[in-house]
């Protein structure tokens, strides 16, 4: 399995870094990919348990919305009509053919979960700086994934959620904290290097925060997979599992960045 893991990764790395290295259409069309892929994966997992969640709705309201992302810039406006207008259809179904009202709630929540939060990607890349700040929801994600194992590997003793993720410790996720907030704060100096000038304590704070958020992502992937009674959404990356195995921490981590770096822009 690590072996596995290892190749998938020595293939896929370089191509996530060229994607976010050219940017513009190529990573729209990588984000979107990315979120009907996931709202998939999310869907299918709920009907593994016979829930009944209106597909094709979600697909619908995803391929509007990145439409009107590279259109124009995020209008919530806009996004608020759309959850509206999906509603609606949705409530017309339970009328029509009677789905129940989990039915809706797991069909609005995957619209929710999924395209909303990997859009974060697309607000931070178009935001100030964005060229460079678009690295640090993968960056701080997977240092608080790797800092973790490792550190967990070595000294983990206490579990941290054993319901959800029994190899997951108390020490391994402050192993994994500690390591996404210095690393990010080194990768502070690099971009103020190259002329953002942002005080690197804000890289550390920013880093720390992303390393709980990453385990917080993390953790709700897997409470959905342990209620569905999944070990793994799919199999499209070997060795990782599906979409959602592999960037479930990116849909945290990118909402904090950009939450942070547009809090941060306005006070300074």
């Amino acid at each position: 399995m690590l072996k596995t893991r290892i190749i998938s990764a020595f293939f896929g790395l370089p191509i996530i870094i060229a994607i976010l290295l050219l940017g513009g259409k190529l990573l729209y069309l990588f984000v979107f990919l990315l979120s009907l892929m996931g709202l998939y994966e999310y869907y299918k997992a709920f009907l593994h348990i016979d829930y009944k969640p209106i597909t094709w709705i979600g697909y619908l309201i995803t391929v509007i919305y990145y439409i009107q992302l590279s259109i124009s810039k995020f209008n919530f406006v806009s996004f608020t009509v759309l959850i509206f207008i999906a509603l609606l259809i949705i409530f017309w179904e339970i009328i029509k053919k009677g789905y129940n009202v989990l039915n809706v709630a797991i069909t609005v929540l995957g619209i929710i979960y999924v395209p909303f939060l990997f859009s974060y990607l697309l607000f931070i890349y178009n935001s100030q700086f964005g060229k460079f700040f678009i690295w640090l929801p993968f960056l701080t994600a997977w240092l608080s994934d790797t800092g973790g194992y490792f550190i967990g590997s070595y000294f983990g003793r206490n579990k941290l959620c054993p319901d959800l993720s029994p190899k997951k410790t108390m020490e391994g996720a402050v192993g994994g904290i500690i390591a996404s907030g210095l690393v990010t704060a080194i990768i502070g100096v690099i971009f103020n290097n190259a002329g953002i000038k942002l005080n690197v304590i804000h890289y550390l704070v920013l880093g720390l925060i992303c390393g709980i958020t990453s385990i917080l992502g993390d953790l709700s992937a897997s409470s959905i997979k342990r209620f569905t009674k999944l070990k793994d959404y799919g199999n499209i990356i070997p060795g990782h599992g599906g979409i959602l195995d592999r960037f479930d921490s990116i849909l945290f981590t990118a909402p904090t960045v950009f939450i942070y770096i547009t809090i941060i822009n306005k006070l300074i």
